[in-house]
């Protein structure tokens, strides 16, 4: 207990120390495929840890797997780091919904901790939340950072105006996106064998079933690599997990530094149930691939990546992923410049904060809210609101009519079906704490 009070002191005078000589923060979505492997969960930690330091800010979190739970144990991360309002996106694709495998540490998560999102029908429809967030977002301004398949951004890309946007996807992409960082792909010497997340290789099936080539992610993640304008970098198998295919890179290897964090605490208990399927937990440890493509796109190249970034990507139908120099700049992947293992010591560090205590303050009351008729309907919009806690941001905003719950919405605009009433928009911080009321008689 003792040893549990000075690592969260430390954290909290580390904490105050950065939050004063952060330059900016990150306006992050992350999309993560929280299932089998658990460094899905040990992004969550980092990303919410950084958020504390004031690095960043998680407008969404969205799940691109399968499994009914997944989208839950992100819920239940969020809840657990006080930060319950994150919506949480979900991909509505599939043809089915299956209930995670006895394996996968998603569906131990979401049974044995709190969340917001009760089921997975609750979950917003991942494609919308992009298209929601980015209607109202400045131009250059968000960062998407995918750690799992390419299903929410491909279909983002393919999507048309509507309520949210005039824009198709990808006008929306190529305005309003600052970059794309994207776990996924292999570029040891400018070429490799992706090894899953891309859609693996025909090459690898022989290696691991898991490794072999899977089409449809194959088709996807092409279709994304072709059709993306933003600045798209990826951080390529070798970077987080070197070892694999004989490429020699070394591994940055984290996760072990959880022992010594609380025994109910959320990553611990993902990292653990994940390695109890695996021949037991007492060795937690694992490759920090997805890690190291959230630390890039939060805190650039600094002392540990390099980034070659004036080429081109192309990944070919068998799993192939080539990059050749090009002008202008539109893609590129990273590589390790520092030592494995001081990359490891500073992910892991991250990895371990402590959730900051729930903010009660609201942000500010939302103003300058205009209203446009259109037809039966009226269009409604206003300026974004402020929350100057350190840790705490707006999340969203929630509509009434006539003092009648309408929605919550994750933009600074929204269109109902009415046009006449008094309309209050109510800002709400990450906790879910919600402002006093701006208000408007259309």
């Amino acid at each position: 207990l003792t040893i549990l009070n000075e690592m969260k002191t430390c954290f909290f005078v580390l904490l105050l120390a950065l939050s004063m000589v952060v330059p900016g923060q990150e306006k992050v979505i992350l999309d993560t495929d929280q299932s089998y492997d658990p460094d899905d969960a040990g992004c969550m930690a980092m990303l919410h840890n950084m958020a504390s330091l004031g690095e960043c800010q998680i407008l969404a979190i969205i799940n691109s797997t399968n499994h009914k739970e997944s989208a839950l144990a992100i819920s239940a991360i969020n809840h657990f780091y006080n930060r319950g309002a994150i919506p949480v996106g979900d991909y509505k694709g599939y043809s089915e919904k299956i209930n995670a495998p006895a394996n996968t540490y998603d569906g131990a998560i979401a049974r044995r901790y709190p969340r917001s999102v009760k089921t997975w029908e609750e979950t917003i429809d991942g494609v919308a939340l992009y298209r929601e967030i980015l209607g109202s977002a400045t131009d250059k301004s968000i960062t998407v950072v995918i750690i799992g398949t390419m299903h929410n951004f491909y279909g983002l890309l393919q999507s048309e105006a509507d309520e949210f946007s005039r824009l198709s996807g990808k006008q929306l992409v190529k305005q309003k996106v600052k970059q794309v960082v994207t776990m996924g792909g292999n570029f040891i010497d400018g070429k490799g064998l992706d090894r899953t997340n891309w859609g693996g290789a025909d090459a690898l099936c022989s290696y691991t079933d898991w490794s072999c080539l899977n089409k449809e992610r194959n088709r996807m993640c092409r279709y994304v690599i072709n059709n993306c304008e933003a600045p798209f970098i990826a951080s390529g198998w070798e970077v987080g997990c070197g070892d694999y295919h004989e490429a020699g890179y070394g591994n940055v290897m984290t996760g072990q530094g959880l022992k010594r964090l609380d025994q109910d605490h959320i990553i611990r208990k993902s990292y653990e149930f994940h390695f109890d399927h695996r021949g037991g937990s007492e060795r937690i440890t694992r490759h920090s691939n997805d890690q190291c493509a959230l630390h890039y796109a939060i805190r650039g190249e600094g002392e540990n990546y390099v980034a070659k970034t004036n080429g081109n990507i192309t990944l070919t139908t068998s799993g192939e992923c080539l990059w050749e120099e090009a002008q202008p700049f539109n893609q590129g992947y990273i590589q390790k410049k520092r030592d494995k293992d001081l990359i490891a010591e500073e992910i892991e560090e991250l990895m371990m904060g402590e959730a900051l205590p729930k903010d009660q303050t609201p942000a500010s009351t939302p103003q300058g809210i205009s209203v446009e008729k259109l037809g039966s309907s009226t269009k409604i919009t206003w300026n974004p609101s402020v929350d100057e806690t350190l840790g705490s941001w707006v999340i969203g905003y929630d509509v009434y009519l006539d003092q009648g719950f309408v929605k919550r919405v994750f933009g600074t605009s929204v269109t109902i079906k009415s046009t006449k009433g008094l309309v209050t928009i109510k800002s709400v911080n990450v906790s879910g704490i919600v402002s006093e009321g701006g208000e408007i008689v259309l």
